[in-house]
């Protein structure tokens, strides 16, 4: 019966007693600063159900980074405070803080966003309720910070020893097993199924990189290797597109495009992997035995065996580059319009919110605003926020309800501080349970949150309803607020995703203006690639190959350092000018371009220079619609 109630609830026997850990830890946290008489004391079980992480690396960098950000925030806060501005203007400087933070967290790889995120959140704190009673500003901050602080000690203690590490071995090995499936598909490269092989491929290297650093997190090793993560994602990404530059040129001379099957293949990829990166000859030798030993597939060949044997170093010996300027940044991370966006739209929000609550003169304005602040900064911050707007909704209404209950019958009849500790403890249990279920996490989160900021259980209580009922409504008005927004963009996949093939179409630009290389579309490529899936139309579909794009700007490369050189007749050096020129209208018109590439090529004696039109026509044809979408389309159509 026990074991039936924990299934219809989400709760395992290990998601039982991790749920029972944090419901402790959030307790025994609160009760800690409530006992030492810490200022809002309820904010010191706040950190309990956002540090604690599956991993042990991942909560402890969590927490470092809580505090971080906590102490920068609070001097920052400080800071514009002892400006001695006027209030607007105070707001103004805060909205630029707030701002300036929330962009960080898509410019800063992996949890270190998160300091940026409490950063934000934290000045907010300290300036919003200072604008009209000053003279709390060090009490309100000191609090925040002491609570901060106990939170973060109390879950690393009570839940670290539980929390296993990171299963880096299990990463590392889908590594490895990415490298295989990327140079078994570049040598049998199927050109009927070639878009759904390469997405599926590429959406693993996507969301491989996107984990590299939270899996490193609290590892000196672990972030050691992040390098030799990005160089092995980045070789297999070259090695994928040369192997389909190869089979595309098989198929336009009528020869099979592949001869292995996919085990076969598989089999090969182990024993190419397998040899040491000096043996080139015997890696061209089993390539020539299947019809493959083309230059441009072996020599990234070559940088995919030796970016996998730096990658399988032995412990203590893979390099540290990423403790020093990143060598590869791909991608979600670094991703600069949504940083704009997501800080203007936050910035904007506080201020505006604030300098409204402070004009209204509402007594609640204060706490609307910082809700406002901490409830857009948070969804800005997740990848999808328009889907987890309505999560958030809901988790805030439902704590915010369990706050008015608490306060309306358990909280007046509270004199002391043990019976004020104790009388939280169902609630913490409660939510403790919630948050460890799979059915209930998401809104466990933000219902946990806000009723310890709704309950504001300290002594002596507020027992005037109107008061009370004005702080919830201030809450459940700045989320509903926030929510309403950002359920009303367009699906933030989709967005993405077409900045992303704008990005690409951008860059194949700069390689035909001569001012960038091939290698630039790599980022931009595995950036779409993670978004895409978002649209579940696309990715698959035929005219959608990020592949070829990366082979495209590959083509137009070539054809530019071809036109560089001083062989070549006058007659084929014009036809190959008219062609650079044609491709200026690719982002417009890819079907008419390919078609005057390959009318181009027709007219060329010179075999050389005609395979690399027909290899940009070929690109351009299974590249079409994200090239389409790229020139101006306003959505990602599959008939655009």
């Amino acid at each position: 019966m026990i074991s039936s109630l924990g299934q219809r609830l989400g709760l395992d026997r290990a998601a039982l007693a991790h749920g029972l850990r944090l419901a402790l830890a959030a307790w025994l946290a609160y009760a800690i600063a409530s006992l030492l008489h810490v200022g809002n004391a309820y904010w010191a079980a706040m950190p309990i159900w956002v540090v604690s992480q599956s991993a042990k690396g991942l909560m402890i960098e969590r927490g470092v980074f809580r505090i971080g950000g906590t102490l920068l925030g609070a001097a920052a806060g400080f800071g514009i405070l002892w400006l001695g501005l006027t209030p607007y203007a105070s707001l103004a400087v805060l909205g630029l803080w707030v701002a300036a933070n929330a962009s960080l967290v898509h410019l800063l790889r992996g949890v270190h966003g998160y300091g940026a995120l409490m950063s934000g959140m934290t000045a907010a704190v300290v300036v919003l309720p200072s604008i009209l009673h000053p003279d709390h500003a060090a009490t309100v901050a000191m609090a925040r910070v002491e609570c901060t602080l106990i939170g973060v000690v109390v879950v690393t203690l009570v839940t670290g020893f539980w929390t296993p590490s990171a299963s880096r071995r299990d990463f590392y090995a889908r590594v490895r097993r990415l490298a295989h499936d990327a140079i078994a598909l570049a040598l049998s490269f199927p050109v009927d199924e070639a878009d759904a092989r390469e997405g599926a491929i590429l959406q693993e290297m996507a969301d491989l990189q996107a984990n590299a650093s939270l899996v490193a997190a609290g590892s000196i090793e672990g972030y050691r290797r992040l390098h030799h993560v990005d160089a092995l994602i980045v070789a297999a990404l070259a090695l994928m597109a040369a192997g389909r530059t190869l089979s595309m040129r098989l198929n336009r001379k009528g020869l099979p495009p592949g001869v292995l099957d996919e085990a076969d293949a598989r089999n090969l990829a182990a024993r190419l992997l397998a040899t040491s990166p000096e043996d080139r000859q015997d890696r061209k030798a089993q390539l020539a035995g299947i019809g493959r030993a083309d230059a441009s597939v072996l020599d990234a060949l070559d940088r995919v065996v030796l970016a996998d044997r730096a990658f399988d170093a032995e412990p203590g010996r893979a390099d540290a580059r990423s403790f020093r300027r990143k060598a590869t940044y791909l991608a979600p991370h670094r991703d600069g319009r949504i940083a704009l966006e997501t800080g203007l739209f936050t910035g904007a929000a506080t201020f505006g919110a604030g300098a409204l609550g402070y004009a209204s003169g509402w007594s609640m304005g204060e706490l609307a605003a910082l809700g406002i602040c901490i409830f857009s900064m948070v969804l800005g911050s997740l990848p999808d926020p328009k889907a987890i707007a309505p999560v958030m909704l809901r988790g805030v209404v439902l704590g915010v309800a369990a706050a008015l209950l608490y306060r309306l019958t358990i909280q007046p009849s509270i004199a002391t501080v043990p019976q004020l500790v104790l009388s939280v403890a169902p609630f913490m249990l409660v939510g403790g349970l919630a948050r460890a279920s799979r059915k209930t996490a998401g809104p466990a989160l933000d219902a946990n949150m806000c009723f310890m900021l709704a309950s504001q259980a300290v002594l002596p209580a507020v027992t005037d309803r109107v008061v009370i009922f004005n702080e919830a409504a201030a809450l459940l008005l700045s989320v509903s607020v926030v929510t309403s927004g950002f359920m009303l963009l367009p699906p933030a996949g989709e967005r993405r995703a077409l900045r992303a093939a704008r990005a690409i179409g951008a860059d194949i630009m700069r390689i035909l203006q001569g001012s960038d290389t091939a290698a630039a579309l790599r980022r931009p490529v595995l950036r779409l690639s993670l978004h895409i899936e978002k649209s579940a139309h696309l990715g698959t579909r035929p005219g959608w190959s990020l592949l070829a794009a990366l082979n495209l700007g590959e083509a137009v490369g070539r054809l530019r350092r071809r036109l560089a050189e001083p062989k070549g007749d006058r007659a084929s050096r014009r036809v190959l000018e008219e062609a650079l020129a044609d491709l200026k209208a690719m982002l417009e018109r890819p079907g008419a371009t390919a078609d005057r590439l390959e009318s181009h090529a027709r007219t060329l004696a010179d075999p050389e220079a005609a395979e690399i039109l027909l290899d940009a026509a070929n690109a351009l044809r299974a590249s079409r619609l994200l090239l389409a979408n790229a020139g101006g389309g306003s959505s990602l159509s599959p008939s655009s």
